[in-house]
């Protein structure tokens, strides 16, 4: 096989070629314009596009050898060809023939069709050299139609509201990707000037986009801004006092991306393979041994060899197992072994995990599914009208159970109760549920983050679901807020773990933590109410306020009596919020045309007056 090392970059010290190394060389492969794959070499081979988009980018002279796609070359006496890698425009994949074996080198790559780059291609090799950037199994992307869709819904919703969307993506590839996803919308891009300069090259090889124009300070109202994420928090954005940012990543999976970039939300649309690619890719290439780079080279690397593929990490320590006799010698049909159940965030093919019974219905499973649900959409009006939909077929009993929950307590707001469970009782009930060992339990928890993502990957396909109502879930709760010590609390903890689905885990858990994390506010909750039983929202909310249980408040929407919500001594209410007036003449003018002429009543407050 062709010898391969990595010293920042990929080298083979027989043919005497870099491919996509960091520092200048004599003689490289650069596989795309990116700024972390480019250096002053003084020799490169590269596309055609990608060759003008280095001369944009990277000042000085070099020698460029541009090969077209496709066609088998000789370049100082190797048989090199290169295939498209559908990342970004002009990406490129490096292929050699050598009397000791044939690579494919990748870069960065993604086989997911794309808008605005050459669609991946790819040839069977002996060595399959690739990028693992998003090589966790948590990392499997949605369908790139449903998070376009979200980002236009997203920027409709901030434009409706009278607000700029920001749409935050590097200005080579992935905002041209963004650009290219907004065709047809009925909006108007408006391009920062680096988005703008790489856009305008584009188009000099025949690339069309949707109508844009330039970024102009004084024109950005109704129009969706596209800029580089060195832009958040600029000076050019702080100058727009009505925004709202996004990110536009494939880091947007974490639960905390938003927390990371700052931003108002998160969308998962990445230029490079997703899990679910990587293994498919090692599937259409048949390679005898993989070497991985980036990202997580080594648990992938690791998972391959799991599936009985010999794979190694280039730029990371291998950990080594007992693997004789796995690996295989010869390429052999991988489709069952690449294609094996493997954990994954929730979607809605992976609800129907090992073990779980499709016959049994489980009130708890439906309630975690219209979380997902929730949390997939960014749009507020939508969150609102699936909670509506949601809410309005239950019963009395179950609407108020349900309506807390949404608020990520197990108990309403007005209940003093603690559950007193923390991250250790939570963690050691889902090891044991799971039957997981201490190391691959801390595995998936380091690679989350997050408790509710970590007992998803943790318990699927681990447990034997059984039906699981909501009213046995608030006994549960209780029963959990009355056992002592911690010892017994993991262990009820742990038992209902085991006998619930992956999805109903994880929201046990987030509820546990009192954080569900899909974006949805008790006003959301409270707006939900409103329109699911057609009452007014001011009511809703008043209700609320005064009963200081959001699930009640529910239940006299529904039946039609929120005006008999009222205050009670000695139970807690919300804070009341107040509606400012600039002067007290301003103050008498409104209640006195309210109450028609009549009385007013005033009285002191703590922290003002109340009228």
């Amino acid at each position: 096989m062709i010898d391969v090392h990595y010293e920042r970059g990929v080298f083979l010290p027989a043919q005497n070629v870099w491919l996509d190394p960091w520092d200048a060389k004599p003689f490289a492969f650069v596989s795309h314009a990116h700024s972390d794959h480019v250096a002053p070499h003084q020799e490169i081979i590269v596309s055609e596009r990608t060759a003008r988009l280095v001369r944009a980018r990277l000042a000085g002279d070099r020698k460029e050898i541009i090969l077209p796609f496709g066609q088998p070359t000789k370049v100082r006496g190797l048989d090199i060809t290169l295939f498209p890698a559908g990342h970004i425009f002009g990406s490129a994949q490096f292929f050699l023939r050598a009397e000791n074996g044939s690579l494919l080198y990748t870069g960065d790559f993604k086989l997911r069709p794309g808008k605005s780059a050459e669609p991946a291609e790819w040839t069977s090799a002996d060595t399959l050299v690739m990028e693992t950037t998003y090589g966790l199994p948590r990392y499997r992307l949605p369908p790139t139609d449903e998070v376009v869709a979200q980002i236009v819904a997203f920027c409709r919703e901030a434009i409706e509201s009278g607000e700029v969307p920001v749409l935050l993506g590097y200005s080579l590839g992935k905002a041209q990707e963004i650009l290219c996803a907004l065709d047809g919308a009925c909006l108007t891009p408006m391009l920062h000037g680096s988005v703008y300069q790489m856009t305008r090259i584009y188009e000099q090889f025949g690339q069309a986009f949707c109508d844009y124009v330039r970024y102009k300070a004084d024109n950005v109202t109704g129009k969706v801004l596209i800029c580089p994420p060195s832009a958040n928090g600029s000076r050019m954005l702080e100058r727009i006092p009505r925004k709202r940012v996004a990110m536009i990543s494939g880091w947007a999976m974490d639960p905390n991306a938003i927390y990371r970039y700052q931003v108002d939300a998160a969308f998962p649309l990445s230029d490079h393979a997703d899990y679910s690619d990587l293994l498919r890719y090692v599937e259409l290439v048949q390679p005898q041994r993989v070497l991985t780079l980036h990202g997580f080279a080594a648990q992938f690397a690791r998972d391959l060899r799991d599936r009985g593929i010999e794979a190694w990490a280039l730029t990371e320590k291998n950990q080594l197992e007992l693997t004789l006799g796995r690996f295989r010698t010869t390429p052999t049909s991988q489709t069952e072994s690449i294609n094996a159940p493997a954990a994954a965030v929730v979607t809605s093919s992976s609800r129907n995990h090992p073990g779980a019974n499709p016959t049994l219905a489980s009130e708890f499973l439906s309630f975690a599914e219209v979380g997902e649900s929730i949390a997939a959409t960014p749009a507020k009006l939508e969150k609102v009208r699936l909670l509506a939909e949601y809410l309005s077929k239950l019963d009395q009993e179950r609407l108020a159970i349900a309506t807390v929950y949404f608020t990520g307590r197990a108990f309403p707001q007005s209940d003093l109760r603690t559950l007193q469970v923390g991250g250790s009782i939570i963690y050691r009930a889902l090891s044991v549920a799971a039957k997981l060992s201490d190391a691959e339990f801390r595995r998936i928890a380091y690679s989350h983050g997050d408790a509710g993502k970590t007992a998803f990957e943790a318990l699927a396909g681990r447990t034997n679901p059984e039906p699981f109502t909501l009213v046995e879930s608030r006994e549960f709760f209780q029963v959990l807020q009355r056992t002592r010590g911690p010892l017994a609390k993991t262990d009820l903890l742990q038992h209902r773990l085991a006998h619930i689905s992956a999805a109903e885990g994880q929201y046990l858990v987030k509820i546990l933590t009192g954080d569900l994390r899909i974006g949805l506010r008790e006003g959301l909750v409270e707006e939900a109410i409103a329109r699911a039983f057609n009452a007014p929202l001011d009511d809703v909310k008043e209700a609320n306020m005064l009963l200081g249980d959001i699930g009640r408040a529910a239940i006299l929407a529904k039946q039609g009596e929120l005006n008999r919500a009222e205050l009670s001594l000695f139970r807690p209410i919300k804070c009341m919020l107040a509606s400012p007036e600039p002067t007290a003449e301003a103050i008498w003018a409104r209640f006195i045309e309210e109450s028609s002429g009549g009385v007013v009543y005033i009285e002191d407050k703590f922290d003002g007056i109340r009228a």
